[in-house]
C-alpha cells in the first residue's frame, strides 16, 4: 500500500513537468516534420517507480553507467514497472523539464529514440534525491506505433535556425577520443527501420564553404552499435560557431540505391 501511495505521489507530482517536456520535445518533433507526442499514464507509471529506484539505490555499483537502464529484483524499491521502463527509456541526472530534453537533443544518442517517426506516446517520471537533485526518467520506446517506411528524419531540420552549438557528453560516449567533450551540436540522418545503409559518406561546410571536421558514425559503422540503430551522425570536432549557416551532405547506399541530401541550417547567437 505504501509504495502504491508512493508512486501515485510521484506521477501526481510529474504531471506539470510531463507536460512540459512534451511540449518541448514536440517543437523539436515538428521542425523535423514529425508527428507530436502524448503523455502516457501507464508508463510514467513505470518511470516514476524506475525514478525512486534510482535515487533509493543511487550508490549501490549496479545503478552506475549504463547501469541506470538495470534493476534487481533483489534491491529496495524494484518494480516490473520501473524494470520495463528502465530498459526502455533516456534518464538525465541533474536536470529536469524543458531542460532535461535539451540535453538528449544536444546528445546522439539520446537524441535518436526521441526522433522516431513512429513514436506516438512516452511516459515521463522524476525522483528528487541523491547527489544529482533530481532524476528523470523518459519511455522514448513502449509508445510506438504501427510499423511503417517513413522519410529520412533530418535534424537539425533544413532551414531551421537557432540550433544550439555544442554537443552533451553521454553514455556511452560517441566520441571517446576527444580529450575534452567540447564538441559541435550532433547532426543526425535518421533512416526508416530495416532499411540497409551502406557506404555512408558525410562532410559539414562553414558559410564560407570551408571543410569542417567531424566525427562520423553509420548504422555501418556504428560509435556504439547497440544505440547507433539507422542513423548517420556527424559531430563537429569543435562546437559550432554562432550566427552561422553550416551545410551538412550525406550520401549512402539506402537498400541498394543511391541517396543523396544536402541541406543548410544556421546556428543561435550562443
Amino acid at each position: 500500500m505504501l509504495v502504491k501511495l508512493l508512486l501515485a505521489l510521484l506521477v501526481q507530482a510529474a504531471d506539470a513537468d510531463a507536460a512540459k517536456v512534451v511540449d518541448r520535445i514536440n517543437v523539436h518533433r515538428k521542425a523535423a516534420g514529425l508527428e507530436p507526442l502524448a503523455i502516457d499514464p501507464a508508463l510514467s507509471k513505470g518511470c516514476a517507480a524506475r525514478a525512486a529506484y534510482l535515487v533509493t539505490n543511487v550508490d549501490h555499483p549496479s545503478t552506475q553507467g549504463l547501469g541506470l537502464h538495470a534493476e534487481d529484483p533483489k534491491l529496495p524499491g524494484y518494480t516490473k514497472e520501473g524494470e520495463k521502463a528502465g530498459k526502455a527509456s533516456v534518464i538525465f541526472l541533474g536536470l529536469e523539464g524543458p531542460a532535461a530534453v535539451e540535453g538528449w537533443m544536444g546528445s546522439l544518442f539520446h537524441r535518436i529514440p526521441l526522433m522516431q517517426s513512429r513514436l506516438r506516446k512516452v511516459g515521463y517520471g522524476v525522483a528528487r534525491g541523491g547527489p544529482a537533485n533530481v532524476t528523470v526518467v523518459l519511455d522514448a520506446t513502449n509508445g510506438m506505433g504501427p510499423v511503417k517506411d517513413s522519410t529520412v528524419v533530418l535534424y537539425p531540420a533544413e532551414d531551421q535556425k537557432d540550433v544550439p552549438l555544442a554537443f552533451v557528453p553521454e553514455i556511452p560516449d560517441p566520441i571517446p577520443d576527444s580529450l575534452n567533450n567540447k564538441a559541435g551540436y550532433p547532426i543526425t540522418a535518421i533512416f526508416a527501420e530495416g532499411a540497409l545503409i551502406k557506404d555512408v559518406k558525410a562532410s559539414l561546410k562553414d558559410a564560407e564553404g570551408n571543410d569542417v571536421p567531424v566525427w562520423l558514425s553509420s548504422p555501418e559503422k556504428p560509435a556504439a552499435a547497440d544505440y547507433q540503430r539507422n542513423t548517420v551522425g556527424l559531430i563537429a570536432r569543435k562546437p559550432l560557431r554562432p550566427q552561422t549557416a553550416y551545410t551538412a551532405t550525406v550520401s549512402a547506399l539506402v537498400r541498394g540505391k543511391p541517396w543523396l541530401k544536402t541541406w543548410t541550417f544556421t546556428t543561435a547567437e550562443k
